[in-house]
């Protein structure tokens, strides 16, 4: 899953009271099933104060990556960022709301799920229904190939109008054969562009 989808999901679900960027990390985290390194967790960051907003306003994005830099290294010791420290603390605990176009990413994104699973769906029944209708084809031409063939002999001679019907017969069996062999490669036809559509060409690169 991806961690900013999982985020937005997570502060659209608390739109009413908010989210800590501590806890909206932690569920992000769990979610994920790893914890994020130190480089995971500046884009992380830099990314939310893009996206989140507290009551009564929204963090510099320039001045917000000099005060997490500065945090970074009073943590490993140099103390000369002490400011930058109490800063980044008082913004781990604040209470954020998810941006509105954030929101609407989210759910223009849960829209594109959905419809690319009903026309994945849909795919998968027009090709179901295609193999049934080979089937079908296969059958109705495996019959007419193995129908009963009536007698040639003595009465071909001896009867004309029968010799007629006879004809007719075998002309309209291969009118039959010819149309199930049409349909059979119309529905082939039809397979390949389905699977066409479902694989399309990559391009090769320059």
């Amino acid at each position: 899953m991806n961690r900013y989808i999982k985020a937005m999901e997570i502060g659209l679900a608390n739109e009413q009271t908010g989210i800590t960027y501590i806890a909206l990390e932690q569920q992000v985290q769990e979610a994920l099933g790893k914890p994020f390194n130190k480089a995971a967790r500046s884009t992380f960051a830099y990314w939310f104060v893009e996206n989140f907003s507290y009551e009564n306003g929204k963090y510099d994005l320039k001045s917000f990556r000099a005060n997490w830099e500065g945090y970074y290294k009073y943590l490993g010791g140099i103390h000369e960022y002490r400011n930058a420290h109490t800063h980044i603390e008082s913004f781990l605990i604040r209470s954020y709301f998810l941006d509105g176009q954030a929101a609407k990413q989210y759910l223009d994104y849960l829209e594109l799920q959905q419809s690319v699973e009903s026309s994945n769906s849909a795919r998968n029944w027009a090709i179901r229904s295609i193999i049934v209708a080979l089937f079908a084809i296969g059958i109705s031409i495996y019959s007419v190939y193995n129908s009963p063939q009536p007698p040639y002999d003595v009465k071909i001679i001896e009867d004309n109008p029968k010799v007629k019907e006879l004809e007719e017969n075998l002309k309209q069996k291969d009118k039959e054969v010819d149309q199930l062999r049409e349909e059979l490669l119309k529905a082939e036809m039809m397979i390949r562009v389905l699977e066409d559509s479902e694989n399309p060409p990559t391009k090769a690169k320059l």
